[in-house]
């Protein structure tokens, strides 16, 4: 899409602006902004560039080298690591994987059943990953704690919490938070790294992380009277502000402006860059970018040249395509009234009763050839795993012919028993989306 946009000239103008092609909430803001890959630091600073790594290191007063050079592992290699025994403790937040991930009873499962490891999931739901878990940490909801999104259009916008969260459920970074308060630099640091910077020994990770002069330098009483906020009441400073305006400082002057926190709680999101009070629509165009400069028309400056790089890809041939034994395609997804695994939307009951459970969307003459009518059981088997599911020929996803759908919403269908874990060499994205199946009528 990118391409297109950028080889037609349509591009950084009114109606033309491609957005990020994620496929979470706040995916740009809590994945990509603020550097959560295993990849990548703040404002697109990444891990195996030694000047970034640099930046970061002095900004949070940690030893030099204490941030790998090396790329972590991606999802898949995850699963992988915890199969092998190589990963023995492994703590999730925000994702309900065991569900969401391929190829589940080969390469996921396996590491999660192992007795060598140690799996906590953080989840509000008891979700399919939280019951195959060792260890739930019951969480709060977005209305139950203080935070921001950052979405596709470059916008973060903040919100306030609202109610508190019921029983024992806490937030993610009140869990973080206490994770820091109980180990000290000695039992998490080797001893050259304790060496370049002495001052740290005995101290928490708390002290090192989150109380630092500059986190902790904005006092709770910025808080309104009656405002909710469990984390900054309890550790007696604004901590969300802290983090925010520390993080904020990578950008700044970067083409990554975010504005001042208390902005953000006076206007609904604001689109970065902002600089001077005032957010970008639409970047790299002059009159719209401040990083423009007049006369300059497009600039794309994140590169050195100016010039926004095409992506001129080999076509890659599918990691597995139907033959005689299994021989159609299999698509997943979603559908209208469910997010992903359904976590939260199969517990709306007007959603789910409007789709109570996953079918099998199958072009009519598929069905007529294997003796199959809406409303049949039907086996969906790969070579990695079989479900059961219902024929639906009707309905609004009427997927070609060769080709069959299943969305990912149901618990009682795990659908990525039969999906593919070949990953993408450059982006370590899944191939998840395409795998050859046979069915059976039950």
């Amino acid at each position: 899409v990118y391409n297109l946009h950028l080889l037609t000239g349509k591009i950084s103008q009114p109606g033309c602006g491609p957005f990020s092609l994620t496929g979470q909430p706040s995916a740009c803001g809590t994945a990509r902004e603020v550097g959560t890959f295993a990849h990548r630091l703040p404002a697109d600073m990444v891990v195996t560039n030694e000047k970034h790594r640099d930046i970061c290191e002095k900004k949070w007063n940690i030893p030099s080298g204490t941030i790998p050079a090396k790329i972590g592992l991606h999802a898949v290699a995850q699963d992988r690591a915890l199969k092998d025994g190589k990963l023995n403790v492994y703590w999730t937040m925000c994702t309900n994987n065991m569900q969401a991930g391929p190829n589940i009873n080969e390469e996921r499962m396996p590491g999660w059943r192992d007795p060598r490891n140690f799996i906590i999931v953080s989840d509000p739901y008891p979700t399919v990953s939280a019951l195959a878990a060792d260890l739930i940490l019951p969480t709060a909801m977005w209305v139950e704690k203080e935070g921001a999104y950052g979405n596709a259009e470059r916008r973060t916008q903040f919100w306030r919490q609202q109610v508190q969260a019921p029983g024992e459920a806490k937030s993610d970074l009140w869990q973080l938070v206490q994770f820091s308060r109980r180990f000290k630099t000695e039992e998490v640091w080797p001893e050259e790294l304790l060496a370049k910077k002495p001052e740290l020994r005995g101290k928490t990770l708390y002290e090192v992380l989150y109380a630092t002069p500059e986190v902790s330098k904005f006092p709770v009483s910025e808080l309104a009277e009656d405002q909710l906020n469990d984390e900054s009441r309890e550790l007696g400073f604004y901590l969300q502000k802290g983090l925010f305006e520390e993080y904020a400082w990578f950008g700044r002057g970067h083409g990554h402006d975010l504005a001042p926190f208390d902005d953000y709680h006076k206007a609904r999101g604001l689109r970065w860059p902002v600089v001077n009070g005032k957010e970008t629509q639409w970047r790299y165009s002059e009159g719209n970018d401040p990083y423009v400069k007049a006369g300059e028309g497009y600039k794309f400056y994140g590169k050195p040249d100016g010039k926004a790089v095409i992506f001129a890809l080999p076509f890659e041939p599918a990691a597995e395509a139907p033959d005689e034994e299994y021989d159609l395609w299999l698509s997943t997804g979603r559908v209208l009234e469910h997010w992903h695994t359904g976590s939260m939307t199969r517990r709306v009951p007007e959603l789910h009763r409007a789709f109570p459970e996953a079918v099998l969307f199958i072009h009519p003459l598929d069905a007529k050839a294997r003796d199959l009518r809406r409303g049949d059981k039907v086996k969906v088997v790969s070579r990695r795993g079989e479900v059961i599911s219902i024929v639906e020929t009707r309905g609004r996803n009427r997927p070609p012919q060769g080709l069959v759908y299943m969305p990912f919403f149901d618990a009682a269908q795990l659908v990525n028993k039969l999906t593919l874990d070949a990953t993408d060499p450059l982006s370590k994205e899944t191939d998840f989306k395409k795998c050859a199946v046979k069915l059976e009528k039950v």
